[in-house]
């Protein structure tokens, strides 16, 4: 099955910065009206303008082997906020 490509608006939950030694990655969690969703930023350890409450929309193509489906180094636009 191939990766589908999804746009979606919703508001960052957590971030999970890379720790020491390991592989850098940050993960952050987007809630949307569609689901939960993990942004994988491959070879990032900080997003400047991602916090947690922040609200974006991402586009990327989704991979669903892990329980909650990634989309890996999206792109995104950081929204105002409300």
């Amino acid at each position: 099955m191939s990766p589908r490509r999804v746009e979606v608006t919703g508001e960052i939950t957590s971030i999970a910065y890379p720790g020491a030694g390991n592989s850098p990655v940050l993960r952050a969690r987007i809630k949307a009206p569609e689901g939960e969703f993990v942004l994988a930023f491959l070879g990032r350890t900080i997003v400047r303008c991602i916090e947690v409450g922040s609200r974006l929309t991402v586009r990327g193509a989704v991979s669903g082997r892990d329980a909650v489906p990634t989309i890996f180094d999206p792109a995104y636009t950081v929204l105002p906020s409300e």
